[in-house]
């Protein structure tokens, strides 16, 4: 049985989202062999694929941190004796790197799939999805994301509510989000969990103390993520901002609609389970749009109530 590595590398989990759809196809060829994934701990890859049928095998590097021991000359060298045992038959490089190219080649890796050595300024998505079929000699694939998930509960009538960003000019207002939840609840009585990283619970916190035990809620940010994506898993909806979440909800085949006021929707292209919601009157949104405050309550009710 051949050993198979992709190399993913790009260290969010919103990313590891968009590639793994590429992934899962890769895995699909190469039938009967095992798929090793090279990325970063940012991407929480152990968590997120811990039931995934496919990606049985993960490997970390920290190049590009702090202390790294995979960065510079040694850090190369020092990876490179982690992976040359696996006897490694083939390697898929999602991005373009003459240092990872290299590292294919020391490892005597047969065949190297590769965007090549110079970066360009692409649609990330659009990308993934153009070379994988070129590498696989594919004229198409389902681009969507799918997270698996054994464990289960008995409900399904959860809303979840993405409150956090890695951006402050990509977040909503807390009045707003407080607002929308009152809306929504008033609309149908339902279960509300807030999702957000741990450094965004003093949010979480004060959302929940300002709705002052009016509709049931619970905050998930100090959550771990595979516990997180249970819940997400047996949820009706996800709206919020375009963050993480969004991703592993539409990767989890929930609908989600991601609030765009400042990051550009086709990141979000390559899932037909997010609906983005632009502020009315906006027909594109660039990084530098920094319009998240006008996207009203009203016009987010008017875009997911028939989905309620």
């Amino acid at each position: 049985m051949s050993n198979i590595l992709i190399i993913q590398t790009r260290p969010g989990i919103g990313d590891l989202c968009i590639f793994l759809s590429s992934m899962h196809e890769i895995a699909k060829k190469n039938i009967g062999s095992n798929i090793y994934l090279l990325t970063k701990k940012r991407t929480q890859a152990r968590n997120i694929l811990a039931d995934d049928k496919y990606i049985k095998n993960i490997i970390f590097t920290d190049r590009g941190e702090k202390n790294s021991k995979h960065s510079g000359i040694k850090g190369f060298f020092r990876l490179l004796n982690e992976l040359k045992n696996f006897n490694f038959s083939k390697v898929y490089i999602m991005h373009a790197s003459p240092r990872y190219i290299l590292l294919g080649k020391l490892l005597k890796a047969k065949e190297i799939f590769s965007y090549g050595i110079l970066k360009k300024n692409e649609n990330i998505s659009k990308k993934i999805f153009e070379v994988t079929k070129k590498w696989l000699s594919i004229n198409d694939y389902n681009s969507n994301a799918e997270i698996n998930v054994n464990k289960t509960n008995n409900s399904n009538d959860n809303v979840i509510i993405g409150i956090g960003s890695s951006g402050i000019t990509r977040r909503w207002t807390k009045d707003k989000i407080i607002n929308l939840i009152i809306k929504i609840n008033e609309k149908r009585n339902c279960k509300f969990f807030l999702v957000a990283g741990l450094e965004e619970k003093h949010l979480a916190d004060q959302i929940i103390k300002n709705l002052n035990n009016k509709v049931i809620i619970e905050s998930l940010c100090e959550k771990n993520i595979y516990d997180i994506l249970t819940k997400i898993k047996n949820s009706k909806i996800y709206i919020g901002t375009d963050s993480a979440f969004m991703h592993l909800s539409a990767a989890l085949k929930i609908k989600s609609f991601g609030l765009f006021g400042d990051t550009p929707t086709n990141y979000a292209d390559y899932s037909s389970y997010i609906y983005p919601i632009l502020p009315l009157g906006y027909k594109s949104i660039s990084h530098n749009s920094d319009a998240m405050n006008k996207i009203t309550v009203e016009h987010v009710m008017h875009c997911v109530s028939n989905y309620i």
